[in-house]
């Protein structure tokens, strides 16, 4: 009697058991129907973890309520609440494929169409071509060093007899003697050597022209730009800075200025603009 009473409890058991946990059956693919093998099914409740074969289909023991993870690198996580009704069918798990994010790229050139403005190898400030010309007429002028020799400074050579001294009988005859010298002296103190100017006194030099040299240059088309382009050019071919620069001669710098544009038009278009009356 007691042995059927233990069988009937070891029955009744089982089957309260079997009642409330049952395997579930199931299959997992992606948006395309692709099959997703060794995707990991998790189950929150038991912590059971089981891999889909290569077909994407898996078994794992659950029981009504429980929530399935569904895992695959590469695609959005999925999670089932299990119901009475995925028992009695294969439940069927579709995983979308994670978006790629792209980094958003900013544009910071704005193309206005103009070439001259759009590309800045073409469109260079007026200092910058200044200062290129100043460095290419500095490297072609050669070296100011002096190169050092063996010789006695002039403070402990020898002096000869009668050096520095005027002869007193000579003055006035052709320019020589006291007032030849004196005049020769004169002329040496007032002219003093033209030099290169540099970038700073150039620029000085084209504002000074600028401000007083009026010309009609805008009626070829050249804007305050390409003057500035034109007056580097002028001042590379004459030399305006280095001759006028510490001796401002308006007329000179204007016949210099027209003849140095006769020759610049000849290798730049100008179109002539045509001012409606």
């Amino acid at each position: 009697m007691k042995i059927k009473l233990l069988f009937l409890l070891i029955f009744f058991s089982s089957v309260k058991i079997l009642a409330q946990s049952d395997y579930i059956l199931g299959n997992v693919a992606n948006q395309d129907g692709d099959k997703l093998p060794t995707t990991r099914i998790y189950n929150l409740r038991t912590d059971q973890v089981v891999l889909a074969d290569k077909m994407g289909n898996f078994a794992i023991l659950a029981k009504t309520s429980d929530e399935l993870r569904i895992v695959k690198e590469g695609y959005e996580r999925q999670t089932v609440v299990l119901t009475p009704e995925s028992f009695s069918k294969s439940l069927d798990v579709k995983l979308t494929v994670i978006p790629l994010e792209i980094e958003e790229v900013a544009i910071g050139f704005n193309p206005t169409g103009n070439l001259k403005k759009d590309v800045p190898k073409l469109n260079p400030p007026a200092k910058v071509t200044a200062l290129n010309m100043a460095m290419n007429n500095y490297m072609r002028t050669p070296m100011n060093e002096v190169a050092p020799t063996a010789k006695i400074p002039s403070a402990f050579a020898p002096k000869n007899p009668g050096e520095g001294q005027l002869s007193l009988f000579s003055i006035g005859s052709g320019g020589g003697g006291l007032v030849g010298a004196l005049a020769g002296l004169a002329k040496k103190s007032v002219s003093s050597p033209k030099t290169t100017a540099n970038y700073a006194e150039k620029q000085e030099f084209y504002k000074r022209v600028k401000s007083v040299i009026t010309l009609d240059y805008a009626k070829y088309g050249l804007d305050e730009y390409d003057f500035d382009i034109f007056l580097a050019f002028a001042d590379e071919a004459h030399g305006l800075s280095k001759n006028y620069r510490k001796n401002f001669n308006r007329a000179a710098i204007e016949s210099q200025l027209k003849m140095a544009f006769e020759e610049y038009i000849k290798t730049h278009n100008f179109s002539k603009k045509v001012t409606e009356g």
